[in-house]
């Protein structure tokens, strides 16, 4: 449970940091990389939730 909730609080801090790229440099490029960041570690944490035990 401390491992979901200590992922649930990197994710947090990474759209966090990724944020503020588009706030202060608007261009459309950026934009887009930042997303695609934020959904790759999203899918990620995702992926390792609902992995079950091995």
């Amino acid at each position: 449970m401390t491992d979901k909730v200590l992922a649930i609080a990197a994710l947090l801090g990474l759209i966090a940091f990724l944020i503020t790229v588009p706030l202060f440099v608007p261009h459309i490029d950026l934009i887009i990389f930042t997303v695609l960041c934020v959904l790759l570690a999203a899918f990620d944490f995702w992926r390792e939730l609902f992995r079950g035990k091995r």
